[in-house]
């Protein structure tokens, strides 16, 4: 009885999984590949200039570290031929790769409990267009995230793009540090990072996109729904 309802437990527990990858694997189909100047897939872990795509509209992000704020923020160089420094891309989708399903105790097994490890369909590791990645500085263990401040001149709570964002774990604990990437330009691949995850249902979160914000001489990443930062990705050389 009991290795029968265990049998049973596991099929459902597969099917369930395999429809949800299923699913997952048809709505990343719909979603373009991201690409650089070169018009090369972005690929995950590997390195990129994130630059200005407007001439004359500045160059690349570095970490710098703003007046009156105790944390680090990402900016962007006010000389176009400063390209920064290179970042890394993590899909929301790889983080779920060898997740652990448990199966509840019941009488015939005790107090076994019983783990199966599942890996990810899909297998992918080029970015997709409009999908929750981490975005991190090469070589950085931290993330990208977005995070409140009242440091600002200007009135209301300005949210900056940070670092300190624990990678992968996609959900509540996490949802500030997922972003997306949209194409802005059909005639060239044109882009702007928007912060509106959709790593957590029940989460209430304010969308909107990363724009510069100038405080002090410096050009600052920031969340608003009235600016963006038009940028292209260059690859950047391997050591």
């Amino acid at each position: 009885m009991g290795t029968t309802f265990l049998i049973s437990s596991l099929l459902i527990v597969l099917s369930s999984v395999i429809q949800s990858d299923a699913k997952a694997s048809s709505h990343e189909s719909h979603h373009q590949s991201v690409l650089d100047t070169k018009g090369n897939e972005i690929q995950a872990g590997q390195s990129y200039y994130i630059v200005s795509a407007i001439r004359g509209g500045g160059g690349g992000v570095s970490l710098d570290r703003r007046e009156r704020s105790r944390s680090s923020v990402v900016r962007q160089h006010g000389s176009e031929m400063h390209f920064g420094t290179p970042v890394s891309f993590s899909p929301a989708s790889a983080s779920m790769e060898g997740r652990i399903v448990s199966l509840p105790k019941e009488r015939a097994i005790g107090r076994m409990l019983l783990e199966m490890r599942i890996p990810s369909s899909s297998g992918t590791k080029t970015i997709l267009e409009s999908t929750d990645v981490n975005i991190r500085f090469t070589e950085m263990p931290v993330v990208w995230k977005v995070q409140e401040s009242q440091g600002s001149s200007s009135p209301g709570t300005r949210r900056y793009v940070t670092i300190g964002g624990q990678p992968g774990h996609p959900g509540s604990s996490t949802v500030r540090n997922w972003f997306k990437i949209e194409r802005i330009s059909n005639n060239s691949p044109e882009y702007r990072i928007a912060y509106c995850p959709s790593v957590c249902e029940s989460c209430e979160v304010v969308c909107g996109n990363v724009g510069i914000s100038s405080e002090s001489g410096k050009r600052w990443l920031s969340v608003s729904k009235h600016r963006e930062f038009p940028f292209v990705f260059v690859k950047a050389r391997q050591s």
